[in-house]
């Protein structure tokens, strides 16, 4: 049966993201049946940052969505792959925050939390630690509509990570973002990820911030979509801006621009 599953039987491992010859289409009334998935296997490994680039409408985004569990694969399986340490297994993080307009910041932040029986006792502290660390500490009261466009991208990582998953999911959380802001973020999430190094996966444009961020970056091709290939970053880590003029983040550039552009043909 196509679909995803939590599979316990590798205890010595943590958790891990296999997808695992995934397909998936869509029907429309007028367009028919469309494929936007073929066949797609990807291992992200325990711990890592795995970026996923291709071209404009290859089906990033239905990737994660189909690892989130909001769409279900035509046939293939997503699996997650060892024991879990944190509260879920995957949390995804949308490219427009989608709070909740009429809640206060420290509401949006806890709803994961808020709704959970079993750390709902817990809450507070929960939805306070969170805003201190993504840096909306002062803001909890405020409501979103009056936050910039970098406060309401901090807020809805922010719920990701008070979600507390082994797995987190982000579809292009800097796109909207100023280059100030964004440069600002891709710093914090470098931080986030020394302190607390889950699994990510990034879905993203930019060939840049994919090499700044990811140990992996896989290129998709046109859809129906596979991987075209996926390029080590040889880069050290904790990384800063800095690290984009490395002998190691030039090759993995020029490596998936090559490739992407071999994938858009």
């Amino acid at each position: 049966m196509p679909g995803w599953r939590l599979d316990d039987s590798r205890a010595d491992a943590l958790m891990l993201l296999e997808i695992d010859s995934v397909s998936f289409s869509y029907s429309d009334k007028n367009r028919g049946d469309t494929h936007v998935l073929d066949r797609f296997d990807l291992r992200v490994e325990s711990e890592s940052v795995h970026a996923i680039v291709g071209p404009s409408g290859c089906g990033k985004s239905t990737l994660l969505r189909l690892v989130a569990g909001l769409e279900r694969p035509t046939r293939g399986e997503v699996r997650f792959v060892g024991p879990r340490r944190h509260a879920q297994d995957r949390a995804l993080v949308f490219q427009d925050p989608t709070l909740i307009p009429w809640w206060t910041v420290g509401r949006n932040l806890g709803i994961g939390i808020e709704f959970d029986t079993t750390r709902s006792s817990i809450y507070s502290k929960v939805r306070d630690f969170t805003a201190q660390r993504v840096g909306l500490g002062g803001l909890a009261d405020r409501l979103p509509g009056t936050l910039s466009r970098g406060q309401q991208t901090r807020v809805g990582i922010g719920r990701a990570l008070a979600y507390d998953a082994d797995v987190m999911l982000l579809d292009e959380p800097f796109t909207h973002l100023d280059a100030v802001a964004a440069r600002r973020l891709r710093e914090e999430f470098e931080t986030h990820w020394q302190l607390d190094p889950r699994t990510y996966v990034l879905v993203t444009h930019d060939i840049e911030e994919a090499v700044l961020l990811a140990d992996r970056v896989s290129v998709m091709s046109l859809a129906p979509a596979h991987v075209v290939e996926t390029i080590e970053v040889d880069v050290g880590r904790p990384r800063t801006v800095d690290a984009l003029t490395e002998p190691g983040s030039r090759a993995a550039i020029a490596r998936i621009w090559d490739v992407l552009d071999r994938a858009s043909q």
